[in-house]
């Protein structure tokens, strides 16, 4: 991906101003916002994958002014999420699920440019989805990484590397107005392509 901000001419190490995240080729914008002494000020957008407006996010009143729905959520309109208290869970329909703020675009991106097809999957012509879980926290923290369906051949480690590599800023899941920590899944599929012509 390709980063473009400026700087302070006293300190090169702030970002002060513009700053916009594009694909590689730079035919896409990713992200875009404002800095203001190296901390993200005014509003930010974020983009999908196919380059529509995703996020909308206010740093300077911390306020989610937009956000448009993951497919998988619209496909599954009665998705439940497994909401976290202590030691107890149960299964609750989110007023609003975890955000990632940077955008679903980044991290589709993050994913292509850096997940390797295991040797071992390929000798055994291994496809399908890995699903990886983790914890967000109600302020938005990231943990307990986790294999939570498996195809093998190494393609779970390699879905798990990957994932837990995938830095970001998170909201937390809503429920009945208040932050709750939930469990997120992510489905991050393995398909070889054949080399025929």
């Amino acid at each position: 991906m390709k980063e473009t901000y400026y700087v302070l001419k006293s300190d090169t190490g702030v970002r002060q101003g513009a700053y916009t995240l594009n694909t590689v080729y730079g035919d896409r914008v990713l992200r875009e916002g404002v800095y203001k002494n190296n901390q993200k000020d005014s509003i930010w957008n974020s983009y999908n994958y196919k380059g529509e407006l995703q996020v909308k996010y206010d740093y300077t009143h911390k306020t989610l002014l937009l956000y448009k729905e993951d497919e998988r959520w619209k496909n599954e309109p009665d998705h439940k999420f497994v909401v976290i208290n202590g030691k107890d869970t149960s299964y609750a329909k989110l007023d609003q699920p975890p955000v990632y703020l940077d955008g679903n675009g980044k991290y589709t991106q993050i994913l292509i440019k850096t997940i390797r097809y295991p040797k071992v999957a390929k000798e055994k012509n291994i496809q399908g989805k890995v699903v990886i879980a983790f914890t967000i926290d109600t302020a938005g923290n990231i943990s307990n990484f986790r294999v939570k369906k498996s195809i093998g051949g190494g393609c779970d480690e390699e879905a798990l590397r990957v994932n837990q590599m995938i830095k970001g800023e998170w909201l937390p899941g809503m429920l009945n107005g208040k932050p709750v920590t939930t469990e997120f899944e992510i489905p991050t599929s393995f398909t070889l392509v054949s080399d025929d012509k």
